[in-house]
Formats: structure tokens, sequence, C-alpha cells
């Protein structure tokens, strides 16, 4: 006869090994999330007090990104999964870009560069010559002067014709420098959304921080400055450039980089001091 032990085994409450828990977002990532969702406050108090008493609706707008960025920043510390928190990430962007748009709506009438670009775009659209033709009747009645050294004013267009050009379908906007701020803003929130995409998802809110918060960069849309155009323009070149001429082909990419550098040099004089040095260390990466 043969004896065997019987052993029960009385089931216990399951557990998952910590491999299926899918991984919780590093602090730095929460921090740098947080740091951008509380940059967009900067500077929307006077927008928002402006619109109440002219534009409700704008108010409105600005009231909801107010409750989305305190959201957002209580997401930002209690979400525990990385992908929850990449979602958090784009709800700043969407708040930050709706944030933008409704300033430009209050505020876009512009600077003196705006009001040279929106005339020479009505020059271009007229097959008038912009460069070396004067505009006096721009100025005056608050409108800055640019002064000389010899002691007058400069006032002619001096940039280079992207930025016109790309004013010219939007003449239809009104008067004064409105179709530039266009221009610019629009540029700024283009190049910020792909500056957003372009980085690695835990760096995706630096973009909507250095681009969109504080006030800064979006006050310059604002004003109609060029170098906003040319600023957007070169986020797709700067980002990622050792990879450019990789394999010695420049191919799809590397042609649309091209391209953007071109525009750039062809919307403000700033590109044109780094586009040397950029095409410098194209060289040495691709060798």
């Amino acid at each position: 006869m043969y004896s065997a032990e019987t052993t029960l085994v009385v089931p216990g409450p399951r557990t998952q090994s910590a491999a299926a828990w899918p991984p919780s977002p590093a602090q730095w990532h929460r921090v740098l999330t947080l740091l951008a969702d509380i940059s967009l406050l900067i500077g929307t108090r006077a927008v928002w007090a402006t619109a109440a008493g002219h534009r409700p609706a704008v108010a409105a707008v600005i009231s909801v990104c107010y409750a989305s960025i305190l959201a957002c920043g209580v997401l930002a510390l209690a979400v525990r999964r990385e992908r929850s928190l990449a979602r958090v990430d784009l709800c700043v962007l969407v708040t930050g870009v709706t944030l933008t748009l409704c300033a430009w709506i209050m505020l876009h009438h512009g600077s003196d560069e705006a009001l040279l670009t929106t005339q020479a775009a009505r020059e271009v659209a007229a097959g008038h010559p912009v460069y070396g033709q004067p505009w006096p009747w721009l100025f005056g009645h608050g409108v800055a002067l640019t002064p000389t050294v010899t002691g007058g004013y400069d006032l002619t267009y001096g940039y280079p014709p992207l930025a016109p050009l790309l004013a010219v379908p939007l003449l239809w906007l009104g008067h004064g420098g409105t179709p530039a701020t266009a221009v610019s803003t629009g540029a700024l929130v283009a190049g910020t959304v792909v500056l957003w995409r372009m980085l690695p998802a835990p760096w995706r809110s630096a973009a909507t921080m250095v681009c969109l918060g504080f006030g800064m960069l979006p006050s310059y849309g604002r004003l109609g400055y060029p170098a906003i155009v040319a600023l957007a323009l070169l986020v797709p070149v700067v980002v990622r450039w050792p990879r450019i001429g990789a394999g010695g082909r420049l191919g799809a990419a590397g042609l649309a980089r091209a391209a953007c550098l071109g525009a750039a040099c062809a919307a403000q004089q700033l590109p044109w001091f780094l586009a040397p040095f950029l095409l410098r260390g194209v060289c040495r990466a691709a060798r």
C-alpha cells in the first residue's frame, strides 16, 4: 500500500508583478509640466480685463483656460502613468495656444514693424517697389520712429521679403498692422506645435513654456516682428540638426530643413549669422 500526503493549498489574493504596472512619470517631468502650466498665467490678467469690457466671449474663453491651467496643475502632480502625464502636456499646449490666440484677438494692431510689413505687403499686392521707398505717413500718433546715426529717421522697410509676401493674403483683415501680426503670431503657434512634436515626450512641455509661456514671445508676435517668423522656421532646422546629411544624403527631411533655413534667411537677417555655423556643423557631422 502506498500512502500519500495531501497538501491543501489555500488560494490567496491575486497579485501582479511590478513589471505589469506601467512606469510612473519621473519627478522632473512632473515639475517641467507644472512650470509650463504656471508660465501660461503670466500676462493674461490685462488681456482678460480688456476682453471683459469689450469682448465677453473672449473673456469667457480665457476663463475656461484659467480652469484648464488649474486642472492641469493638479493632474501634473496626481497622475500615475507616463501616458496620462503626456496627455496633460498636450492639454497645456492647447491651453497655451488658445491663450495666445485670445491675446492676439484683443491686441493685434502691432508696432512700427508691423505697420511697415503691412505697407510692404500692400505695395507688393499693387505691384509697386518696396525697398528704398519712405512711408512717413505711417508714423506719428504714438508709432515709434527708428533713429539713424545721421540724426534722421528710418522710414523704409529694411527686412527681407518673406513676411510681406506672407501678409499679402491676409490684407483683408483690416488696416494697421493686423495682417503682419497675424503672420507672426500664426508662425509662432505653428513653430511651437512643430517643436512640441519633435521633442522627446518628457521634454515637450519645455516647448510650451519657452514659446508660449511668460508672455514674451507671444507679445513679440502681436507686435509683428519678422524675427518671430524666422524663429519658427528655424525650429525644424536646429532640432536634431546632426541628422542632416547623415549617410552622405540629405533625403526628404534634409531637403525640407534646407528649405526652412532658406525661408528663415528670407524672413529676417539674424538667421544669416546662424547659417554659416550650422552648415559648418552639418559638414563635420556628415563626415
